[in-house]
């Protein structure tokens, strides 16, 4: 049975690690507990889930660096769940499975798996990776919102969204808003409840087509006038500015 003490080896020091956040996925308690336990003395910041239902509750809730994902789930895969996570390229996705075949590591990794461990696991080799994918991650997010930096500008009176050639987009009352809270959220992931907050009558419910009805219609305007807005759409959670928008 593992425990906390045969995880983590009593001549290991944990190094203090920065601000690191993890989302942790595994059904096993005592084995999800030893692992989170060891990555805590690291300094990172680790969400537990046991389920599917609970990977998909904290990320509505929070942002992670790294998520560690368990294949065989009470109510889902691993593998479905780096396949939802694969879109979001500033999280680093890693599988820790008691499965070693070929087939299950390719298949991990076709699923937009970073990296693939197998059980028992090195713990400190396991903080090391997510440390390293956590700052990759960063650097891309860095670069992405750089290059993007200032670029827009957001008529608040006009109600209209302009780029730096001049071109612009009027703007609903609904898009004015979003547009407007989300310029205050750069590069962190808003979630559909938040939204839903913002327009009382859209349904949070992930399988509610209303936002994605409305964010259909901002983009076909922005794209009739040559203008770009980074926006990343989270399935299943929410979106992502990866810009600056100036707001005046």
């Amino acid at each position: 049975m593992m425990t906390e003490n045969s995880f983590i080896r009593e001549s290991e020091r944990p190094i203090v690690s920065q601000n690191v956040s993890i989302l942790l996925v595994e059904d096993h308690s005592e084995f999800r507990q030893s692992i989170a336990d060891y990555l805590r003395l690291r300094g990172m910041r680790v969400t537990e889930a046991a389920s599917g239902i609970e990977f998909y509750r904290a990320l509505r809730q929070a942002r992670f660096d790294v998520a560690v994902l368990d294949i065989n789930l009470p109510d889902t895969s691993g593998f479905d769940l780096a396949a939802e996570l694969s879109a979001r390229e500033d999280m680093g996705i890693i599988m820790l499975t008691a499965r070693k075949e070929r087939e299950d590591r390719l298949r991990g990794y076709g699923d937009g798996a970073h990296l693939y461990f197998t059980k028992p696991v090195d713990s400190e080799e396991l903080a090391l990776a997510i440390e390293n994918l956590a700052r990759r991650g960063r650097q891309q997010v860095n670069r992405a919102v750089g290059n993007s930096s200032s670029t827009l500008r957001l008529d608040r009176a006009r109600q209209t969204l302009h780029d730096p050639a001049g071109r612009f987009v009027r703007l609903s009352g609904r898009e004015l808003v979003l547009l407007d809270y989300l310029a205050t959220r750069p590069n962190i992931t808003v979630s559909r409840e938040e939204i839903a907050g913002l327009f009382g009558d859209i349904e949070p419910d992930p399988e509610s087509r209303a936002l994605d009805a409305a964010l259909t219609r901002l983009r076909a305007k922005l794209k009739a006038k040559d203008v770009e807005l980074p926006l990343r759409v989270i399935k299943g959670v929410g979106l992502r500015l990866m810009a600056n928008i100036k707001v005046e």
